[in-house]
């Protein structure tokens, strides 16, 4: 999400159209070809409206405005068939729904016809990039721990290379491995588009 763009609370029809309007606004001001969506909400009940709607809005002005790409953060263990999965479980409890929305979100960007990667890392930690070799995986299912830098470079690496058109990932890393140099030149080759799995 843009910096200084907030959303209401409980949002309404009118705000999330404002929301949408402000959307288009910063990728036009900025010639944005591109963008990462690695946003959720802070509160109980904000994961409708950040989580689901934000980035349905945000697949909305990229359609309209061309973006060659959108790169979503959402979390491993989003899909229904992980519904009970205990992790699952007190993540939807600590923010109303919070999974749900995060899938459902994934799905208005799948839906969109804009190309997109959506990147679930498992259990989120404050490491120096670079620290552990990294684990990609497809299904949605469990995931161990990744640092966030982790995650930003991929999602960075993401926002260019062609293997990662329309591509789901889960992302961790391993423990005790070093990760190689070159390991974010490979890191989607081999994954499967969502449309041919």
């Amino acid at each position: 999400m843009p910096i200084g763009l907030e959303l209401p609370e409980r949002g309404a029809a009118e705000a999330r159209e404002r929301h949408r309007q402000s959307l288009e606004n910063v990728f036009e001001k900025t010639n944005a070809k591109r963008v990462i969506f690695a946003a959720s909400g802070k509160t109980y009940f904000s994961a409708k409206d950040v989580d689901e709607q934000g980035v349905g809005n945000t697949a909305i002005a990229a359609k309209k405005l061309g973006l060659e790409r959108v790169v979503l953060v959402s979390s491993a263990l989003v899909t229904p068939k992980n519904r009970f999965h205990p992790i699952r479980l007190i993540l939807n409890n600590i923010r109303w729904g919070l999974m749900d929305s995060k899938y459902r979100g994934e799905n208005l960007l799948r839906e969109s016809s804009v190309s997109y990667t959506i990147v679930r890392p498992g259990g989120l930690t404050n490491d120096p990039p670079g620290q552990r070799s990294l684990v990609v995986g497809q299904g949605d299912n469990a995931a161990g721990q990744v640092a966030r830098s982790d995650v930003a470079r991929v999602c960075v690496a993401a926002l260019t290379d062609s293997d990662a058109k329309n591509v789901t990932l889960e992302l961790s890393s391993k423990k005790d491995s070093v990760a190689p140099a070159d390991e974010l030149q490979s890191i989607f080759k081999g994954l499967k588009p969502d449309n041919a799995a």
